[in-house]
């Protein structure tokens, strides 16, 4: 069987598609909205053949999600909605959420489930969405869908990941009961992922040799910070900041030095100032390099970063990012989940299709749209299937030798707005989108030699507006005795 199909939305700069495609999963596409971590988004997974749309997500039609797939079900929808409002840090450990325009994302969250309907889903959170109206309701919704839900608290660091970091994660299901995979209870040091790392000073990687250069009274408190986990609370009183002699005041592990034999503080989006927490290198007089930071959220240490944009920029990318080793093991219990249904005969054929029948793209809706329109011009008569050919259009009427192609703009390689190819990795695209297109003559060419009649209809054509030109395309179509039209 071919590789798991998933979505990743949320995307960022691909730290849940790095996971996915680690577990096997053929991510199809993925959406994020920000300029910075789309481009890194780009720079690793297109290559792949993986999709980014660079876009604002409440503005976006699953129905292209839907023409990607082409009929096939959608195994795996994950994301991680953008979680400020609900971060401790913004909270300042208070219980309600910070009010941000993004804390209601978690309904597009639902709004792709319902449309795309997907055998499993997953997302990852702070732990504080929880306790959100909105995550409740939402959880709600997508169990009347049908899915069966779970959700639990859990710390990275219990998952082989360097980093001690809480998450919510939430998986779903509508083939049975799924759970949050659970903890390896592997303990991953600081020394285990950077100690062989070769000095910034002799790097031949860009991102390596990406960290702050402080004035000479920051210098010398660095310097002065004990090696191996010391921190400011370490330093003569004549260094300690006259803002951190105050009572009360938190944060302690600002200007801190990470432990070689422990896991690391969160990293976060101010992973590259020391003054945002504990981001000093253990021993070198310094904060740690974004490629460190990139590695203690387990991102390879290959993995492309943009290097012409500024440090606090791809701090923020980096600390935002979901840490791929993570997202590795949730997604693998996932496949494990699905492999049951897909790779076993625990099921019998009528169980399988009442399953499936819960999978709503397995017809696009342009698809559907086309065959409503025929029913209703009195054409119902129609199949979806023929031995008489050696491939299948989307309709066929084989006593009349009439076939029906609603073919998707950009993979059949349509002249509109929608066929135009991606920016990046064009000769990729551009070979398999003329792969799609000499298949469709091929098979245009074995209607004509077995005298049947046929008619493509373009997804940028199914519109409201357009149905009457549809309706006269249809009944001229049927009606008519030419080749092609």
């Amino acid at each position: 069987m071919p590789a798991y199909n998933a979505v990743d939305i949320f995307c960022g700069c691909g730290g849940m598609t790095e996971g996915l495609k680690q577990a096997g999963f053929q991510v199809i596409a993925g959406i994020e909205i920000d300029e910075h971590a789309g481009k890194t988004y780009r720079m690793n997974h297109e290559k792949d053949g993986t999709i980014l749309f660079q876009q604002d997500i409440q503005l976006f039609n699953t129905n292209i999600i839907k023409d990607i797939l082409n009929g096939q079900p959608l195994h795996l929808l994950a994301g991680c909605p953008p979680c400020q409002g609900f971060s401790s840090i913004r909270r300042k450990n208070k219980k309600r959420s910070v009010k941000d325009p993004r804390n209601k994302l978690i309904n597009e969250y639902y709004r792709f489930v319902k449309e795309l309907m997907p055998i499993t889903i997953m997302l990852e959170n702070v732990p504080a969405l929880a306790n959100y109206t909105y995550f409740k309701k939402v959880v709600g919704q997508i169990k009347k869908l049908g899915y069966l839900i779970e959700y639990r608290e859990v710390n990275i660091a219990d998952y082989g990941v360097p980093q001690r970091r809480k998450r919510l994660v939430m998986v779903g299901s509508l083939l049975g009961s799924i759970r949050v995979a659970p903890e390896t209870k592997t303990k991953v040091t600081v020394r285990d992922i950077i100690g062989n790392l070769e000095s910034v000073n002799i790097t031949n990687d860009p991102v390596h040799k990406i960290f702050p250069v402080h004035t000479e009274a920051v210098r010398t408190r660095i310097e002065l910070t004990p090696r191996d986990g010391g921190s400011r609370s370490d330093l003569p009183d004549e260094y300690t900041l006259e803002c951190h002699k105050k009572e009360g005041v938190g944060f302690k592990d600002v200007y801190g030095r990470l432990r070689w034999d422990d896991v690391s503080s969160t990293i976060t989006g101010g992973c590259l100032n020391p003054s945002k927490g504990r981001f000093l290198h253990p021993e070198e007089n310094r904060c740690i390099s974004a490629r460190e930071a990139a590695m203690l959220q387990t991102f390879p240490k290959n993995y492309i970063f943009p290097v012409d944009i500024s440090r606090s920029a791809i701090a923020l990318m980096i600390g935002n990012a979901l840490p791929p080793e993570f997202c590795r093991q949730q997604a693998q219990n996932i496949s494990k989940h699905l492999d049951v249904f897909f790779m076993s005969d625990i099921y019998d054929n009528d169980k399988r299709s009442e399953i499936m029948s819960h999978v709503k793209n397995k017809g696009t809706e342009p698809e559907l749209y086309i065959r409503k329109l025929l029913c209703e011009l009195g054409y119902s008569h129609y199949r979806l299937k023929t031995s008489k050919l050696s491939f299948s259009p989307t309709i066929v009427f084989p006593a009349l030798k009439k076939a029906i192609f609603v073919n998707g703009c950009f993979w059949h390689g349509h002249n509109c707005s929608r066929g135009v190819l991606p920016q990046s990795n064009v000769d990729f695209w551009r070979d398999k989108i003329n792969k799609n297109i000499e298949r469709d003559k091929a098979n245009f060419e074995e209607l004509l030699n077995l005298n049947w009649n046929f008619l493509v209809i373009w997804q940028c054509e199914i519109k409201v507006r357009n149905r009457c030109q549809l309706e006269h395309k249809l009944k001229n179509f049927m009606g008519r005795s030419s080749k092609k039209e």
